[in-house]
């Protein structure tokens, strides 16, 4: 059945409708590329930013590793000449101890000639005469023919052997700034992106550090670390001070010495000895009155003896510095030489003396003392009477105190064409100290000046003692230019300290703009920010969708601060590298605790680099600070009356 279709157009069906979601879309597609387009830029930004700064860290913290190797190989090199130092004193004293032995025979015949044989009526010499040879001659011979050689070969291997060690880390001390400066374009290359490199301000700080590190002595200015040359003159006073490399070095090497080196010896004595008598009265009466004390009266006596004897035998190696006699002039490391001491006397001490206090009713109304001191070469009474006491003589006077029985003496180092003044210059030094006076001390040699008679001529002719009093060292007297060439050791065989390389103790130099800091400043160029993986120009939205870049002086930039610092680990159980005395170790080149490590810019670290290395318009940000501190002005203009 047909129905007629209505002549009314609202009845028809609707028809189909597209495209309208298109105009949305191309709305908001190009927002959403610039949005794409920002969102990768800034990606990249952060991306080139982060693997600058990576750049700049491996590079400070890399430098750091090199000086911190250097550092540690001059210490395990110095510690090396340290112990080569101590084994040289030792070969010495061996040789002084040969001439040593050899000599008790020479001083035993000496007291038969002149006490034993005329008391015995000459049957004691050839007994003297048989003993001695067997005992010290001969076998005196054989050790010092040994030993000697020992000495003067052992001596020049492990001098030669030190001054090897110290060229050593003195051309690894120099080759390791060549390293520092060669290391930051690779690090750079490797770690940061494309096209990043050292900049202005980091070449800048990177001269600063260098020249502060110190290689070269000759450098100007403050120096962190330096190699140090024996040629180096220093005055005798500043030696003498102990505040020259050198006097530091030969300081450590003394205390470094083994028991044998530094002292050696024994004593003997007879049983019940030291004899010490001391006899005290009291004579005094505390009555009452009343019930009361009223305090002590009467007198207090005491008389004391002391009688000591021994066989005492001291000995010991020093490391010296040849001072010339006048005291003046300048020296080098060369200047320090071995020399040892040994020597064996009877030593005998006697004291006696007196005291008696007066009291009355609790108060002492005097005090009258003396006593008389035989002992350590000296002989001195002092006395006391009430408020007044003294010496006499004042300061006492030389008494010898000890019978000799052998002395040994040997020496490297003396160089020169005046050979015999040099060589006998240690050996009136140590007459001087047995004196109590010179620039040895009695406790040097391990107290060998003591036995002053080892080291002094009676000056009578045709006495049997051993010339010059060293009996250790003689020949027939027939001889004496080779007698003097015998007893004092090598002449070429030792030239005194090496080089080496130290710190300078300074902590920071050039306000901590140089070693041991060392601040480093890469940068990336805007041009080479632009490129993309393959090394080409990105494409970039263009006309009104181009993005405009500000980068400060058209380049990304970072800076990063490393230090070079010593510690020593004090954090482990084991305690394996603890100091015995617990005290906290400052940098040295002595042992090998440096590290290297990052630390935080400061804020002026931070502002110098935008100042320079970004290159910051010093113009305007002075107009800035002049408006700034006008507006300030403006203020409080109102509140200035």
């Amino acid at each position: 059945m047909d129905s007629p279709l209505p002549l009314d157009g609202a009845t028809r069906p609707p028809r189909r409708q597209r495209g309208q979601a298109v105009i949305y879309v191309y709305l908001f597609l190009a927002v959403l590329v610039i949005s794409a387009s920002f969102l990768y830029k800034a990606g990249k930004l952060t991306s080139d930013k982060m693997q600058v700064q990576n750049a700049a860290d491996a590079a400070a913290y890399s430098a750091m590793v090199i000086e911190a190797r250097d550092l540690n190989f001059a210490a395990y090199m110095n510690r090396a000449i340290v112990a080569n130092e101590v084994a040289i004193g030792q070969l010495v004293g061996l040789a002084s101890w040969a001439y040593h032995w050899r000599s008790f025979g020479d001083f035993l015949m000496a007291y038969d000639t002149l006490f034993i044989g005329p008391a015995t009526l000459g049957v004691s010499t050839p007994i003297m005469q048989s003993l001695t040879k067997f005992a010290f001659t001969l076998p005196g011979k054989a050790f010092i023919t040994v030993l000697k050689a020992l000495a003067d070969y052992g001596t020049t291997t492990l001098h030669n052997a030190n001054k090897m060690y110290g060229w050593a880390q003195y051309a690894y001390h120099i080759t390791s700034l060549l390293n520092v400066a060669g290391v930051f374009d690779g690090v750079i290359r490797q770690n940061g992106p494309t096209g990043a490199k050292l900049s202005d301000y980091g070449l800048f700080n990177l001269i600063v550090h260098m020249a502060s590190y110190g290689a070269l002595p000759a450098l100007p200015g403050e120096r962190f670390s330096e190699g140090y040359l024996p040629t180096k003159k220093a005055p005798v006073a500043d030696y003498q001070a102990g505040t020259t490399p050198y006097a530091r070095l030969a300081g450590l090497i003394r205390e470094s010495r083994d028991p044998f080196t530094k002292a050696r010896g024994w004593e003997l004595r007879p049983p019940g000895f030291p004899l010490d008598l001391t006899v005290r009265q009291d004579w005094t009466v505390n009555p009452k009155v009343l019930g009361v004390h009223v305090g002590r009266t009467g007198i207090v006596w005491e008389i004391r003896f002391h009688f000591d004897i021994s066989l005492e035998r001291k000995g010991g190696s020093e490391l010296r510095l040849v001072i010339p006699f006048n005291g003046k002039g300048d020296l080098t490391g060369a200047n320090f030489n071995w020399s040892s001491a040994d020597a064996t006397s009877m030593m005998f001490e006697l004291s006696g003396g007196f005291d008696l206090w007066a009291y009355l009713l609790g108060a002492m109304l005097g005090h009258i003392g003396a006593n008389v001191s035989v002992q350590n070469d000296r002989f001195i009474i002092t006395y006391k009477i009430g408020p007044f006491s003294g010496s006499i003589p004042p300061g006492g006077m030389y008494f010898p105190t000890n019978y000799p029985f052998g002395a040994g003496f040997y020496q490297a180092g003396i160089k020169g064409s005046k050979k015999t003044e040099k060589a006998n210059l240690e050996y009136k030094q140590m007459l001087l100290a047995a004196l109590g006076g010179g620039p040895i001390e009695r406790e040097h040699y391990g107290q060998a000046a003591e036995h002053s008679l080892a080291w002094m001529s009676p000056g009578v002719e045709g006495v049997p003692f051993p010339p010059l009093g060293v009996a250790a060292s003689t020949l027939p007297p027939s001889d004496p230019k080779h007698r003097i060439k015998d007893k004092f050791g090598p002449f070429n065989s030792y030239g005194g300290l090496p080089s080496f390389v130290g710190v300078t103790g300074t902590e920071q130099t050039y306000d901590g703009y140089g070693a041991p800091f060392l601040i480093v400043g890469v940068v990336q160029d805007e041009g080479d920010y632009d490129k993309g993986a393959s090394g080409q120009p990105e494409r970039e939205p263009a006309g009104r969708f181009t993005l405009t870049e500000r980068l400060a002086d058209r380049e990304i930039a970072a800076i990063a601060k490393g230090e070079l610092h010593f510690k020593r680990p004090t954090d482990i159980k084991a305690k394996y590298f603890w100091r015995a005395d617990g005290d906290t170790e400052l940098g040295n080149t002595f042992n090998p605790y440096w590290q290297a490590r990052l630390v935080e810019t400061s804020y002026a670290d931070r502002v110098l680099a935008l100042l320079i290395q970004q290159k910051q318009d010093f113009a305007q940000l002075g107009t800035s600070l002049q408006l700034f501190f006008n507006g300030l002005a403006s203020c409080f203009s109102g509140f200035v009356p």
